[in-house]
């Protein structure tokens, strides 16, 4: 596992965007079987500059204190559906700035298929990438260990597309690995958002890799939660995201 070492505590690199591994939860949850409304009806043909506009924004917290931002740009071009996503996270530590952490992905997307994956990660001065691309079907993964060919309709761990839900395999955009998982929908929660509360379903994510994401009903993406090393709790708030209206 990939992790950014800050001084007295451990937060997890993959964590910024979601593709964390971290230590499975201390106790068992009953786990529900993932319903079908959001995973097939809203996600088939999944335009995200309908859903979100044209940016979606995170606050992303470590216990009660916020420590970064994750913030997902939306691009209708020539060639497809341009998604960047950044993430920046600065600690500090008795006033001085101990630790930074920056994130980039670009992707192209036609319709529910990536055609081209490009991430950058500054880990503090240790800097790495990926690049992958769609071919005859297959995705052409390069990464620190080689070449990889992996499923040509598999998603990356950004989350902003609820197509996800319904994988039993997703793309680990820090290793460049494919990740094996199990997703199922535990509940309905609440999420605080800037304008009000928001009634989100959540998903978890069981088996190589260990997360927490939520939705709303339309299908978009809301929130993410997961635990750190040191068993400290990393949230990501939804800055944009629009409040549950009361019924009338």
């Amino acid at each position: 596992m990939t992790v950014l070492r800050l001084p007295g505590f451990w937060v997890p690199a993959i964590a910024v965007i979601g593709g964390l591994i971290p230590p499975a939860m201390a106790a068992d949850r009953e786990i529900a079987a993932l319903t079908p409304d959001i995973a097939q009806k809203s996600c088939s043909g999944f335009d995200p500059i309908a859903r979100y506009g044209d940016q979606l924004r995170f606050e992303i917290r470590r216990g009660d204190l916020p420590v970064g931002q994750h913030v997902v740009t939306f691009n209708q071009g020539r060639d497809g559906v341009q998604v960047v996503a950044e993430s920046r996270i600065d600690i500090s530590f008795l006033g001085l700035n101990v630790y930074q952490f920056r994130y980039r992905s670009e992707s192209i997307w036609q319709g529910d298929d990536m055609a081209s994956l490009a991430v950058t990660v500054d880990d503090d001065g240790d800097q790495t990438s990926l690049n992958a691309r769609r071919k005859a079907g297959k995705l052409i993964v390069e990464n620190t260990d080689g070449t990889e060919t992996l499923p040509g309709d598999i998603f990356p761990t950004d989350h902003w597309h609820c197509g996800v839900l319904d994988s039993t395999q997703v793309l680990n955009t820090i290793t460049g690995r494919a990740n094996d998982v199990t997703i199922t929908r535990i509940g309905t929660d609440p999420l605080p958002t800037p304008d009000g509360p928001l009634s989100a379903a959540h998903y978890a994510y069981r088996g190589q890799l260990e997360t927490n994401a939520w939705y709303d009903d339309a299908g978009r993406w809301a929130g993410l939660r997961f635990v750190a090393r040191d068993g400290s709790e990393i949230t990501y708030r939804c800055l944009t995201c629009t409040p549950t209206k009361d019924p009338q």
